[in-house]
């Protein structure tokens, strides 16, 4: 490690040394540690295997009918589906709105002034200045971006930055804040107050706005105080889901960074009245406060736990504990003797936020378009089925886990929930949580699905690697070297090497690359099924019917739990019962959520 440093060292230095530079001076880095004068190019929006293989599993399928019905209906023709793939993409493509909570735990005085104050911004429009980004090669060019926006904005795009223009700008009207309905708390009077909020902006574009820079100021003020919270509204679904009450012992497997485990908290951790007796004569003594219910806030990784326990002394309560372990082999904590009663399980309520992939979270997280790998979903899967497995075991009979991921793929999702109810054999029930979400667009879960995984491809090093070796002049040499052996020339033949009438055998995991691998990724004229299959197989994804058609050097990774259930097993299951939340449909991250009730049975 120390050599290896040393090189990377020596190597800054030789750099230096041609360049005529000191590699210590810092002239030429600005405060956030960013070169000056350097030409950063924007990234990639757009990963063809990534959007092939959703169009093949049919994620643009359905579509959102705003009606009075306000239900998904299916999307019957090609012009339908492109019209409802553009949505989604254009949805992905832009940057992710904030949004945040007002405490629950809050005196009403304060919630009720911070709510009228809230008023000032919701629904009264706003003309704000927007930034276009100064390339977007993924999305079709820059001209392209700019007519798009031009169409949906009151005036012409403006170019700012003088002789060399930088920004480009458009104004729009705008009302800078809505309610989320679904976040919502219950007043002393017995009326409903709204707590979350989702803004109609990004923060950068908040930040520069001088229209809002009250709004602004406001939510500078309020987040130093500890009164709000900013928090993804999909982020917020699952402690709703979970409906917790005052008094529960709640357990949080998965806990960091712990926006989720703070929005717990403020339900389960508030304080009760109980009388105090002295000891002596039993008589009543001083009142005290106690916490009525606890949350227990878990983490694997003990650098994250560090984090949630920062996060976490924002609320100064006493009624949550951290930990750090494992959450597949999460304590058993109740007593030997009450296993396999009615009294087994120690939570009410046990929240699963696993490990995932996270393509749901591309809008706020970039790196996904470029990284994004089935195979990680397929080696995720068996970890994320663990964990809830764990939590089912230590919930309480009759009490509720919800399990949730920040991914749109179903080897991470619905294949996950079908194989716990197969597994629970009837413990565990799926409950549908939509009819008290008040204003929540959630998909329904799918009954089946396409299993498919990618074929093997070489690291950047490897292609490189292959190209040289299997350049004219390598093979040329090749077979002189096998001409001269075959003479008897060569009295010292060298090493063993591939055939030069077959270079396309060395690393077979590289393949020429595909004529649909295109950036930006171009969507398919016709969406019958075997157009979308022949892309998938054309960008290196292998399809399977069933488990048996597996080879053997891939059952580990492709497991028989990732295979959709049979129709038997999806009446029985009801998959239909859990949220999926896409991008386009509220203008969030993409989300999935399954609430099981855990049963007698």
């Amino acid at each position: 490690m120390a050599r290896s440093k040393w090189n990377r060292k020596r190597k800054a230095e030789e750099r230096a040394a041609k360049s005529g530079k000191d590699p210590r001076d810092k002239a030429d880095v600005n405060a956030a540690g960013y070169k000056l004068n350097q030409d950063y190019s924007v990234a990639k929006t757009s990963n063809p295997r990534m959007e092939a293989y959703y169009s093949l599993l049919g994620l643009h399928s359905t579509r959102f009918d705003a009606g009075a019905a306000a239900s998904f209906v299916p999307c019957l023709t090609d012009e339908e589906k492109t019209a409802e793939r553009d949505r989604f993409m254009s949805s992905l493509r832009a940057i992710l709105p904030a949004s945040f909570r007002i405490d629950r735990s809050l005196d009403a005085s304060v919630q009720n002034k911070l709510i009228r104050e809230m008023k000032e911004f919701v629904g009264k429009e706003t003309e704000v200045e927007i930034e276009l980004p100064t390339r977007s090669d993924a999305v079709g060019g820059k001209m392209n971006l700019m007519n798009t926006a031009h169409a949906q904005s009151d005036t012409a795009p403006q170019q700012v930055g003088g002789d060399n223009p930088v920004v480009t700008t458009i104004k729009r009207k705008i009302a800078p804040a809505k309610p989320i309905p679904f976040i919502s708390a219950t007043d002393s009077d017995g009326s409903t107050l709204t707590l979350g909020y989702q803004l109609s902006v990004d923060r950068r574009t908040l930040r520069r706005n001088p229209s809002l820079s009250p709004l602004h100021e406001w939510l500078k003020t309020h987040t130093d105080c500890g009164h709000i919270t900013r928090q993804e509204t999909v982020s917020m679904i699952p402690p709703v889901v979970l409906d917790v009450k005052p008094g529960m012992a709640v357990l949080d497997m998965c806990a960091a960074p712990g926006s989720k485990t703070c929005q717990l908290v403020e339900v389960v951790g508030g304080f009760a009245n109980r009388d105090e007796s002295d000891g002596n004569d039993g008589e009543s003594g001083r009142r005290c406060l106690e916490p009525d219910g606890y949350v227990i806030a878990n983490d694997a990784d003990a650098k994250r736990a560090y984090m949630l326990v920062t996060q976490l002394r924002r609320l100064q309560s006493p009624s949550v504990f951290v930990t750090s372990c494992d959450g597949q082999y999460f304590p058993i904590l109740d007593a030997k003797d009450d296993r396999g009663t009615e009294k087994e399980g120690m939570f009410h309520r046990v929240l699963c936020d696993v490990p995932c992939s996270g393509d749901g979270t591309v809008r706020k997280n970039p790196g996904i378009w470029r990284h994004w790998n089935q195979n990680g979903a397929l080696a995720l899967h068996p970890l994320q089925l663990s964990i809830a497995l764990r939590g089912a075991r230590v919930t309480r009979l009759n009490g509720y886990m919800v399990y949730s991921t920040c991914s749109m793929n179903p080897m991470e999702n619905e294949s996950v929930v079908a194989e716990l109810l197969r597994i629970t054999n009837g413990s565990l029930v799926l409950e549908d949580p939509r009819p008290r979400m008040e204003g929540l667009i959630a998909r329904p879960g799918w009954s089946t699905w396409k299993v498919l995984r990618e074929e093997k491809r070489g690291s950047a090093k490897a292609k490189k690697d292959h190209k040289k070796k299997n350049s004219p002049k390598m093979i040329a040499k090749r077979k002189e070297w096998a001409e001269k052996r075959e003479n008897g020339e060569c009295h010292s033949p060298p090493k063993e090497r591939q055939d030069p009438n077959n270079a396309e055998e060395d690393h077979e995991e590289i393949s020429e690359r595909s004529p649909y691998h295109t950036l930006p990724y171009i969507a398919p004229e016709s969406w019958d099924e075997t157009t979308l299959r022949e892309r998938t197989t054309s960008l290196g994804f292998v399809e399977y019917n069933s488990h048996a058609d597996v080879e053997p050097e891939w059952r580990r990774r492709v497991r028989a739990s990732c295979f959709p259930p049979t129709e038997v097993e999806a009446k029985e299951f009801q998959l239909h019962k859990c949220l999926r939340c896409l991008p386009h449909d509220m203008d969030t991250g993409g989300f999935f959520v399954a609430l099981f009730k855990r049963s007698n049975h």
